[in-house]
C-alpha cells in the first residue's frame, strides 16, 4: 500500500492558487469540500472561496511558513499577499468593493484530508487586521483616541 504525501497535495493546493489555475486547485479537492472560516463563524464550498480570494486579489500569493502533518491532517503556516483589486464576497454574502490596497495577512489553515484530498479546512486570522487593512476595520488606537476626545474623559 502507498503512503499518501499529504504535505505534497497542500503544497499544490497553494502552488495551483498562486497560479490562479483554479480546474489544478480542483483536482487536489473533493468536489464537496468545505472551508470554515473560524473569524467569521461561516462555512463554504472551498472552490467558492477560492474563487473569491482570487477574484478580489488577483496578485494575491500565499507563502507558506510551516506544515505539520499528522496522519489525514495538515496544519499550514502561511502569509497571504495581494491588492485588492477585485469584489471580495466577505462574511455574510457582503460584497465589499475593490479598495486598491496591499494586504499581507498571517493565518493558519487545519486540512482534514480524505484518500489524498482535501475534504475539509478551517482558517484562522486575525480578521479585524484584515478588515483594517481594506479600510473598513478600525484603526488601531482608536478607542483611545475616541477617549480622550471626550470632554468628560478622565484620565
Amino acid at each position: 500500500m502507498a503512503t499518501l504525501d499529504n504535505a505534497a497535495v497542500i503544497r499544490e493546493f497553494y502552488r495551483a492558487f498562486n497560479e490562479k489555475d483554479l480546474d489544478l486547485v480542483r483536482t487536489v479537492m473533493h468536489a464537496d469540500a468545505i472551508v470554515q472560516s473560524i473569524p467569521f463563524d461561516e462555512t463554504e464550498k472551498l472552490i467558492d472561496h477560492c474563487e473569491s480570494w482570487a477574484t478580489a486579489l488577483p496578485d494575491g500569493k500565499v507563502d507558506v511558513t510551516n506544515l505539520i502533518v499528522q496522519g489525514d491532517r495538515v496544519v499550514a503556516e502561511i502569509t497571504g499577499r495581494g491588492t485588492h483589486e477585485g469584489p471580495f464576497k466577505g462574511p455574510g454574502d457582503v460584497t465589499i468593493p475593490p479598495s486598491n490596497r496591499a494586504i499581507e495577512i498571517r493565518l493558519i489553515e487545519v486540512f482534514e484530508l480524505r484518500d489524498g484530498k482535501i475534504a475539509e479546512m478551517r482558517q484562522y486570522y486575525d480578521a479585524l487586521s484584515f478588515m483594517t487593512q481594506l479600510g473598513i476595520g478600525a484603526r488601531p488606537g482608536l478607542a483611545r483616541e475616541a477617549e480622550a476626545s471626550r470632554p468628560d474623559a478622565r484620565h
